[in-house]
Protein backbone atom coordinates (compact mmCIF):
# COMPACT_ATOMS: atom_id res chain seq x y z
CA UNK A 1 0.00 0.00 0.00
CA UNK A 2 1.41 3.35 -1.05
CA UNK A 3 1.67 6.48 1.09
CA UNK A 4 -1.12 8.03 -0.98
CA UNK A 5 -3.37 5.03 -0.33
CA UNK A 6 -2.75 5.30 3.41
CA UNK A 7 -3.53 9.03 3.37
CA UNK A 8 -6.84 8.30 1.61
CA UNK A 9 -7.74 5.73 4.26
CA UNK A 10 -6.89 8.18 7.04
CA UNK A 11 -9.49 10.58 5.65
CA UNK A 12 -12.23 7.98 6.28
CA UNK A 13 -11.88 8.04 10.06
CA UNK A 14 -14.23 10.02 12.31
CA UNK A 15 -13.12 12.90 14.49
CA UNK A 16 -13.51 10.64 17.53
CA UNK A 17 -11.24 8.02 15.97
CA UNK A 18 -8.65 10.64 15.10
CA UNK A 19 -8.71 11.95 18.66
CA UNK A 20 -8.16 8.42 19.95
CA UNK A 21 -5.23 7.78 17.62
CA UNK A 22 -3.91 4.30 16.97
CA UNK A 23 -4.25 1.56 19.55
CA UNK A 24 -1.31 0.47 21.65
CA UNK A 25 -1.78 -3.31 21.82
CA UNK A 26 -0.95 -4.80 25.19
CA UNK A 27 -0.93 -8.30 26.67
CA UNK A 28 -0.99 -8.74 30.47
CA UNK A 29 0.72 -12.14 30.12
CA UNK A 30 3.87 -10.34 29.00
CA UNK A 31 4.04 -8.58 32.38
CA UNK A 32 4.88 -11.89 33.98
CA UNK A 33 8.18 -11.89 32.10
CA UNK A 34 9.27 -8.58 33.69
CA UNK A 35 9.24 -6.86 37.05
CA UNK A 36 5.89 -5.18 36.54
CA UNK A 37 5.51 -2.13 38.77
CA UNK A 38 3.42 -0.40 36.14
CA UNK A 39 -0.10 -1.63 35.52
CA UNK A 40 -2.73 -2.07 38.21
CA UNK A 41 -3.24 -5.77 37.58
CA UNK A 42 -4.66 -7.72 40.55
CA UNK A 43 -2.34 -10.26 42.16
CA UNK A 44 -2.44 -13.34 39.86
CA UNK A 45 -1.66 -15.76 42.68
CA UNK A 46 -4.74 -14.66 44.61
CA UNK A 47 -7.25 -15.25 41.83
CA UNK A 48 -10.12 -17.39 43.24
CA UNK A 49 -10.05 -19.91 40.39
CA UNK A 50 -11.50 -22.92 42.21
CA UNK A 51 -14.24 -20.89 43.89
CA UNK A 52 -15.23 -19.26 40.61
CA UNK A 53 -15.32 -22.66 38.88
CA UNK A 54 -17.74 -23.90 41.55
CA UNK A 55 -19.80 -20.72 41.26
CA UNK A 56 -20.09 -21.24 37.50
CA UNK A 57 -21.23 -24.83 38.03
CA UNK A 58 -23.90 -23.73 40.49
CA UNK A 59 -25.04 -20.92 38.21
CA UNK A 60 -25.63 -23.35 35.36
CA UNK A 61 -27.28 -25.89 37.63
CA UNK A 62 -29.68 -23.41 39.21
CA UNK A 63 -30.45 -21.01 36.37
CA UNK A 64 -28.62 -22.18 33.26
CA UNK A 65 -31.41 -21.54 30.76
CA UNK A 66 -31.42 -17.84 31.71
CA UNK A 67 -27.74 -17.45 32.55
CA UNK A 68 -26.98 -18.44 28.94
CA UNK A 69 -29.75 -16.25 27.47
CA UNK A 70 -29.68 -12.58 26.49
CA UNK A 71 -29.87 -10.57 29.70
CA UNK A 72 -31.97 -7.80 31.18
CA UNK A 73 -30.52 -4.41 30.30
CA UNK A 74 -30.39 -3.29 33.98
CA UNK A 75 -28.47 -6.42 34.87
CA UNK A 76 -28.93 -10.01 36.04
CA UNK A 77 -31.57 -10.05 38.81
CA UNK A 78 -29.62 -12.08 41.36
CA UNK A 79 -26.49 -9.98 40.88
CA UNK A 80 -28.51 -6.83 41.53
CA UNK A 81 -29.74 -8.45 44.74
CA UNK A 82 -26.21 -9.39 45.84
CA UNK A 83 -24.92 -5.92 44.98
CA UNK A 84 -27.56 -4.30 47.18
CA UNK A 85 -26.37 -6.51 50.06
CA UNK A 86 -22.69 -5.79 49.38
CA UNK A 87 -23.14 -2.03 49.01
CA UNK A 88 -25.04 -1.77 52.30
CA UNK A 89 -22.53 -3.98 54.15
CA UNK A 90 -19.26 -2.63 52.76
CA UNK A 91 -19.97 0.92 51.58
CA UNK A 92 -22.95 1.95 53.72
CA UNK A 93 -24.99 2.56 50.56
CA UNK A 94 -28.69 1.65 50.64
CA UNK A 95 -30.35 1.49 47.24
CA UNK A 96 -32.97 -0.28 45.17
CA UNK A 97 -32.75 -1.87 41.74
CA UNK A 98 -33.90 1.47 40.30
CA UNK A 99 -30.60 2.96 41.45
CA UNK A 100 -28.42 0.25 39.87
CA UNK A 101 -27.01 -0.53 36.43
CA UNK A 102 -24.58 -3.37 35.66
CA UNK A 103 -21.93 -2.39 33.09
CA UNK A 104 -19.00 -4.08 31.38
CA UNK A 105 -16.37 -2.81 33.82
CA UNK A 106 -15.95 0.63 35.35
CA UNK A 107 -14.30 1.85 32.14
CA UNK A 108 -17.49 1.34 30.18
CA UNK A 109 -19.42 2.88 33.03
CA UNK A 110 -17.32 6.04 32.95
CA UNK A 111 -17.63 6.31 29.16
CA UNK A 112 -21.42 5.95 29.32
CA UNK A 113 -21.75 8.56 32.08
CA UNK A 114 -19.59 11.05 30.21
CA UNK A 115 -21.44 10.48 26.93
CA UNK A 116 -24.78 10.96 28.68
CA UNK A 117 -23.92 14.45 29.88
CA UNK A 118 -21.32 15.77 27.45
CA UNK A 119 -21.06 16.86 23.84
CA UNK A 120 -17.74 17.76 22.20
CA UNK A 121 -16.58 21.12 23.51
CA UNK A 122 -18.32 20.81 26.89
CA UNK A 123 -16.28 21.13 30.09
CA UNK A 124 -15.45 18.42 32.62
CA UNK A 125 -13.50 19.11 35.81
CA UNK A 126 -11.13 16.34 36.84
CA UNK A 127 -8.50 15.71 39.44
CA UNK A 128 -4.97 15.61 38.10
CA UNK A 129 -3.04 13.39 38.02
CA UNK A 130 -5.82 10.87 37.48
CA UNK A 131 -6.57 7.44 36.04
CA UNK A 132 -5.21 7.08 32.53
CA UNK A 133 -8.52 5.54 31.43
CA UNK A 134 -10.31 8.77 32.31
CA UNK A 135 -7.70 10.74 30.37
CA UNK A 136 -8.38 8.52 27.37
CA UNK A 137 -12.20 8.56 27.64
CA UNK A 138 -12.49 12.32 28.04
CA UNK A 139 -10.02 12.98 25.22
CA UNK A 140 -11.91 10.63 22.88
CA UNK A 141 -15.18 12.39 23.71
CA UNK A 142 -13.72 15.73 22.63
CA UNK A 143 -14.52 17.61 25.83
CA UNK A 144 -12.42 20.34 27.41
CA UNK A 145 -10.95 19.22 30.73
CA UNK A 146 -10.17 21.66 33.53
CA UNK A 147 -7.88 20.09 36.10
CA UNK A 148 -7.64 20.39 39.88
CA UNK A 149 -4.64 19.24 41.89
CA UNK A 150 -4.68 16.65 44.67
CA UNK A 151 -2.64 16.74 47.85
CA UNK A 152 -2.31 14.54 50.94
CA UNK A 153 -5.98 15.27 51.79
CA UNK A 154 -7.28 14.36 48.33
CA UNK A 155 -9.03 16.76 45.97
CA UNK A 156 -8.04 20.39 46.51
CA UNK A 157 -11.51 21.81 47.18
CA UNK A 158 -10.25 25.40 47.22
CA UNK A 159 -8.96 24.95 43.67
CA UNK A 160 -12.12 23.10 42.65
CA UNK A 161 -14.32 25.92 43.94
CA UNK A 162 -12.26 28.54 42.13
CA UNK A 163 -12.44 26.56 38.90
CA UNK A 164 -16.22 26.07 39.09
CA UNK A 165 -16.85 29.75 39.81
CA UNK A 166 -14.47 30.91 37.08
CA UNK A 167 -16.07 28.69 34.46
CA UNK A 168 -19.62 29.68 35.38
CA UNK A 169 -18.67 33.37 35.32
CA UNK A 170 -17.34 32.82 31.80
CA UNK A 171 -20.63 31.22 30.71
CA UNK A 172 -19.28 27.65 30.62
CA UNK A 173 -21.19 25.52 33.10
CA UNK A 174 -19.19 22.37 33.97
CA UNK A 175 -21.03 19.19 33.02
CA UNK A 176 -19.27 16.82 35.44
CA UNK A 177 -16.77 16.63 38.28
CA UNK A 178 -14.63 13.47 38.25
CA UNK A 179 -12.94 12.21 41.41
CA UNK A 180 -11.37 9.02 42.81
CA UNK A 181 -11.76 9.61 46.55
CA UNK A 182 -10.29 6.38 47.95
CA UNK A 183 -6.61 5.48 47.34
CA UNK A 184 -6.61 7.66 44.27
CA UNK A 185 -5.17 6.30 41.05
CA UNK A 186 -2.32 7.19 40.63
CA UNK A 187 -1.52 9.24 43.74
CA UNK A 188 -2.78 6.79 46.37
CA UNK A 189 -4.29 9.58 48.52
CA UNK A 190 -7.75 9.56 50.12
CA UNK A 191 -10.07 12.56 50.12
CA UNK A 192 -11.02 13.57 53.67
CA UNK A 193 -14.59 13.44 54.97
CA UNK A 194 -14.74 17.23 55.27
CA UNK A 195 -13.62 17.71 51.67
CA UNK A 196 -16.16 15.15 50.45
CA UNK A 197 -18.92 17.15 52.14
CA UNK A 198 -17.61 20.35 50.55
CA UNK A 199 -17.57 18.76 47.07
CA UNK A 200 -21.17 17.59 47.54
CA UNK A 201 -22.29 21.07 48.61
CA UNK A 202 -20.51 22.64 45.63
CA UNK A 203 -22.20 20.16 43.28
CA UNK A 204 -25.61 20.79 44.85
CA UNK A 205 -25.24 24.57 44.71
CA UNK A 206 -24.29 24.62 41.03
CA UNK A 207 -26.13 21.46 39.83
CA UNK A 208 -23.01 19.62 38.66
CA UNK A 209 -23.08 15.79 38.79
CA UNK A 210 -20.09 14.21 40.55
CA UNK A 211 -18.63 10.89 39.38
CA UNK A 212 -17.36 9.07 42.47
CA UNK A 213 -15.04 6.41 41.00
CA UNK A 214 -14.50 3.94 43.83
CA UNK A 215 -12.70 0.86 42.50
CA UNK A 216 -10.38 0.41 45.48
CA UNK A 217 -12.34 1.13 48.68
CA UNK A 218 -12.72 -2.56 49.61
CA UNK A 219 -8.93 -2.88 49.65
CA UNK A 220 -8.33 -0.71 52.72
CA UNK A 221 -5.68 -2.39 54.85
CA UNK A 222 -5.15 0.48 57.31
CA UNK A 223 -7.31 3.11 59.01
CA UNK A 224 -11.07 3.62 59.15
CA UNK A 225 -13.46 3.67 56.20
CA UNK A 226 -14.52 7.15 55.08
CA UNK A 227 -18.18 7.53 54.12
CA UNK A 228 -18.84 7.57 50.40
CA UNK A 229 -20.02 10.76 48.79
CA UNK A 230 -23.06 8.89 47.48
CA UNK A 231 -23.92 7.95 51.06
CA UNK A 232 -23.51 11.57 52.20
CA UNK A 233 -25.38 13.15 49.28
CA UNK A 234 -29.04 14.13 49.54
CA UNK A 235 -29.28 16.07 46.26
CA UNK A 236 -29.01 13.23 43.75
CA UNK A 237 -25.90 14.75 42.19
CA UNK A 238 -23.43 11.95 43.07
CA UNK A 239 -22.97 9.02 40.67
CA UNK A 240 -21.17 6.08 42.27
CA UNK A 241 -19.03 3.86 40.03
CA UNK A 242 -17.22 0.65 40.96
CA UNK A 243 -16.14 -2.79 39.74
CA UNK A 244 -15.41 -6.42 40.57
CA UNK A 245 -12.08 -6.15 38.72
CA UNK A 246 -9.97 -5.50 41.82
CA UNK A 247 -11.81 -7.76 44.28
CA UNK A 248 -12.48 -10.89 42.18
CA UNK A 249 -10.83 -10.62 38.76
CA UNK A 250 -10.48 -8.08 35.97
CA UNK A 251 -11.38 -10.73 33.40
CA UNK A 252 -14.97 -10.74 34.62
CA UNK A 253 -15.56 -7.33 33.01
CA UNK A 254 -18.32 -6.48 35.47
CA UNK A 255 -18.87 -3.10 37.06
CA UNK A 256 -21.81 -1.11 38.34
CA UNK A 257 -23.25 2.38 38.55
CA UNK A 258 -25.36 3.63 41.47
CA UNK A 259 -27.31 6.82 40.83
CA UNK A 260 -30.73 8.44 40.96
CA UNK A 261 -33.26 6.61 38.72
CA UNK A 262 -33.47 9.35 36.07
CA UNK A 263 -29.72 9.13 35.54
CA UNK A 264 -29.79 5.33 35.47
CA UNK A 265 -32.48 5.38 32.79
CA UNK A 266 -30.37 7.70 30.62
CA UNK A 267 -27.22 5.60 31.12
CA UNK A 268 -29.04 2.38 30.19
CA UNK A 269 -30.24 3.94 26.94
CA UNK A 270 -26.60 4.38 25.86
CA UNK A 271 -25.39 0.93 26.93
CA UNK A 272 -24.71 -0.73 23.58
CA UNK A 273 -24.90 -4.43 24.50
CA UNK A 274 -28.13 -4.41 26.48
CA UNK A 275 -27.80 -6.98 29.27
CA UNK A 276 -24.18 -7.28 30.43
CA UNK A 277 -22.66 -10.80 30.59
CA UNK A 278 -25.58 -12.78 32.10
CA UNK A 279 -23.54 -15.96 32.57
CA UNK A 280 -20.63 -14.21 34.30
CA UNK A 281 -23.15 -12.24 36.36
CA UNK A 282 -24.86 -15.46 37.44
CA UNK A 283 -21.52 -16.97 38.50
CA UNK A 284 -20.53 -13.84 40.45
CA UNK A 285 -23.96 -13.91 42.14
CA UNK A 286 -23.22 -17.40 43.45
CA UNK A 287 -19.72 -16.33 44.51
CA UNK A 288 -21.17 -13.45 46.54
CA UNK A 289 -24.11 -15.38 47.99
CA UNK A 290 -21.82 -18.14 49.31
CA UNK A 291 -19.91 -15.67 51.50
CA UNK A 292 -16.74 -16.26 49.49
CA UNK A 293 -16.46 -12.62 48.42
CA UNK A 294 -16.15 -11.42 52.02
CA UNK A 295 -13.47 -14.03 52.76
CA UNK A 296 -11.60 -13.26 49.54
CA UNK A 297 -11.54 -9.51 50.18
CA UNK A 298 -10.03 -10.22 53.60
CA UNK A 299 -7.30 -12.30 51.97
CA UNK A 300 -6.58 -9.57 49.42
CA UNK A 301 -6.22 -6.92 52.12
CA UNK A 302 -3.58 -9.06 53.78
CA UNK A 303 -1.72 -9.65 50.50
CA UNK A 304 -1.69 -5.98 49.51
CA UNK A 305 -0.75 -4.84 53.01
CA UNK A 306 2.36 -7.00 52.69
CA UNK A 307 3.15 -5.69 49.22
CA UNK A 308 2.63 -2.10 50.37
CA UNK A 309 5.02 -2.64 53.27
CA UNK A 310 7.61 -4.14 50.90
CA UNK A 311 7.27 -1.16 48.54
CA UNK A 312 7.66 1.43 51.30
CA UNK A 313 10.64 -0.43 52.79
CA UNK A 314 12.35 -0.66 49.39
CA UNK A 315 11.80 3.03 48.68
CA UNK A 316 13.20 3.94 52.09
CA UNK A 317 16.24 1.71 51.61
CA UNK A 318 17.17 2.63 48.03
CA UNK A 319 15.92 6.09 47.06
CA UNK A 320 18.03 9.26 47.38
CA UNK A 321 16.92 11.83 49.93
CA UNK A 322 15.31 14.18 47.41
CA UNK A 323 12.86 11.55 46.09
CA UNK A 324 9.45 11.59 47.78
CA UNK A 325 6.45 9.25 47.66
CA UNK A 326 2.92 8.83 48.98
CA UNK A 327 1.94 6.29 51.63
CA UNK A 328 -1.59 5.01 50.88
CA UNK A 329 -3.90 3.23 53.34
CA UNK A 330 -5.13 0.83 50.68
CA UNK A 331 -5.41 0.22 46.95
CA UNK A 332 -2.57 -0.53 44.55
CA UNK A 333 -0.41 2.54 43.99
CA UNK A 334 2.40 4.74 45.27
CA UNK A 335 3.14 8.05 43.51
CA UNK A 336 6.86 8.79 43.38
CA UNK A 337 8.15 12.30 42.72
CA UNK A 338 11.61 12.29 41.15
CA UNK A 339 14.32 14.91 41.76
CA UNK A 340 13.91 18.12 39.78
CA UNK A 341 16.91 17.29 37.61
CA UNK A 342 15.64 13.84 36.52
CA UNK A 343 12.81 13.14 34.07
CA UNK A 344 10.99 9.93 33.23
CA UNK A 345 12.33 9.98 29.66
CA UNK A 346 15.89 9.90 31.01
CA UNK A 347 15.39 6.75 33.06
CA UNK A 348 12.96 4.79 30.86
CA UNK A 349 15.54 3.22 28.46
CA UNK A 350 17.61 1.85 31.33
CA UNK A 351 14.54 0.47 33.10
CA UNK A 352 13.36 -1.25 29.94
CA UNK A 353 16.80 -2.74 29.33
CA UNK A 354 16.76 -4.23 32.83
CA UNK A 355 13.22 -5.56 32.52
CA UNK A 356 11.50 -3.18 34.95
CA UNK A 357 8.19 -1.54 34.01
CA UNK A 358 6.91 1.61 35.71
CA UNK A 359 4.13 3.98 34.65
CA UNK A 360 5.44 7.44 33.67
CA UNK A 361 3.66 10.32 35.32
CA UNK A 362 2.87 11.83 31.92
CA UNK A 363 0.20 9.14 31.36
CA UNK A 364 -1.98 10.63 34.10
CA UNK A 365 -2.16 14.22 32.84
CA UNK A 366 -4.44 15.83 30.28
CA UNK A 367 -2.36 18.76 29.04
CA UNK A 368 1.22 17.80 29.75
CA UNK A 369 2.96 17.37 33.07
CA UNK A 370 4.17 14.49 35.16
CA UNK A 371 7.66 14.44 33.65
CA UNK A 372 9.18 14.19 37.13
CA UNK A 373 6.94 11.45 38.52
CA UNK A 374 6.20 7.75 38.20
CA UNK A 375 3.38 5.56 39.47
CA UNK A 376 4.51 2.34 41.11
CA UNK A 377 2.06 -0.51 41.56
CA UNK A 378 2.56 -3.13 44.30
CA UNK A 379 -0.41 -5.29 43.25
CA UNK A 380 1.18 -7.59 40.66
CA UNK A 381 4.86 -8.10 41.55
CA UNK A 382 5.82 -10.08 44.65
CA UNK A 383 7.89 -8.72 47.54
CA UNK A 384 11.23 -9.78 46.10
CA UNK A 385 10.46 -8.31 42.69
CA UNK A 386 9.30 -5.08 44.31
CA UNK A 387 12.62 -4.67 46.12
CA UNK A 388 14.63 -5.46 42.99
CA UNK A 389 12.53 -3.15 40.81
CA UNK A 390 12.79 -0.22 43.21
CA UNK A 391 16.56 -0.75 43.47
CA UNK A 392 16.85 -0.63 39.66
CA UNK A 393 14.74 2.54 39.59
CA UNK A 394 17.01 4.17 42.18
CA UNK A 395 20.09 3.12 40.19
CA UNK A 396 18.67 4.65 37.01
CA UNK A 397 17.97 7.93 38.82
CA UNK A 398 21.60 8.00 39.94
CA UNK A 399 22.79 7.13 36.43
CA UNK A 400 20.68 9.91 34.88
CA UNK A 401 22.26 12.41 37.24
CA UNK A 402 25.68 11.11 36.44
CA UNK A 403 25.13 11.56 32.71
CA UNK A 404 23.88 15.12 33.12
Amino acid sequence: MTTTDIERLEQLFSQKSNRAGQARFTNPRASGEKIALSSGFPDPRSMPKADMAESMRLALEKDGEWALQYGANRGYDRLLEQLRIKLKRDQGIECTDENLLIVSGAGQGLAIIAETFCDPGDVIISEEPTWMGAVRHFRNLGVDVETVAVDAGGTRVDALTETVERLIAAGRHPKLIYTIPNFQNPAGVTTTLERRKQIIELARTHTIPVIEDDAYSDLRFRGERVETMYQLDTSGMVIYLSTFSKIIGAGLRLGWIVAQPRFINAFAALKPEGGTSPFVSAAVSEFCASGTLVEHIGELRSVYAGRHAAMLEALGNHMPDDVTWTDPDGGFFVWVTLPDDVTVSQITPGLQEKGVDVSPGTMFHFHGGGENAVRLSYSFADEGQINTGVKVLADEIAAARSRS
